[in-house]
């Protein structure tokens, strides 16, 4: 999954992961690991509607006008088609302390099924999206994570205008599509610190992703991401 490399980099960089995948990713599995771990970041990945985010088999685990405890004070970005246009605005209204998301269908295009970021195309999709989670793994607000994105977006759309191949203008609309519907709510100064100080300038990451494959209790995949601080929020 594209984002398995966001979980490795955010343990790089000193944060606790509860990794909620496959049959973990469901409600009640959030809502415990939630109250366990009292994270200050939380980032899920999954489908979604205007008034609601869903994980394993669209089992809805966030709706509109539910009770705010499991998000309230944290940052929260969710790579989700639509929860942008109602969720993300009614989870700040409800206390959380940032929203990331998209108002529209987030869409991309790759040629291989492979991770997007391994593809000619589909790197250019979710760097900006990696853009963000990395950046404020980083120490970085989450206004300038959220510039940083559209930084990237606006990079391979300059990128692709400039390519005179057939699938050029297709990837460029949805490029446009995407930044233009990515949606920050709340707070833009936020910041989310990590559980422990992180180790000097870290190893590069496909070195690192190889060291931390070998730990028992990591597991290199993405669904929702749990990033915990335990308290050490700034």
């Amino acid at each position: 999954m594209a984002l398995s490399r966001s979980v490795s980099y955010l343990r790089i960089r000193g944060f606790y992961i509860d990794d909620l995948y496959g049959d973990r990713a469901v409600r009640d599995s959030v809502t415990s690991s939630i109250a366990r771990n009292d994270p200050a970041l939380f980032f899920g990945v999954g489908h979604g509607k205007e008034d609601l985010f869903t994980g394993q088999n669209q089992q809805v685990i966030f709706r509109v006008c539910e009770p705010p405890e499991t998000i309230r004070g944290r940052v929260v970005y969710l790579l989700s088609c639509l929860t942008g246009a109602q969720l993300g605005v009614d989870m700040v209204n409800k206390g959380a302390e940032t929203f990331i998301g998209y108002r529209e269908e987030f869409v991309w295009v790759q040629e291989r099924m492979v991770n997007p970021l391994d593809d000619r195309i589909g790197r250019a999709f979710f760097e900006p999206v990696e853009q963000i989670i990395r950046s404020l793994a980083d120490g970085r607000t989450t206004g300038d994570a959220y510039r940083a994105s559209i930084d990237r977006w606006n990079y391979w759309i300059d990128y692709w205008s400039r390519q005179g191949t057939p699938e050029a203008s297709i990837v460029v609309m949805f490029l446009v599509h995407d930044r233009d519907c990515q949606v920050l709510y709340g707070s833009t100064t936020a910041v989310v610190a990590p559980a422990y100080a992180p180790a000097p300038p870290p190893l590069p990451l496909a070195v690192a992703e190889a060291l931390t494959a070998l730990t028992p209790f990591i597991i290199p995949v993405a669904g929702i991401g749990i990033a915990a601080t335990r308290g050490t929020r700034t």
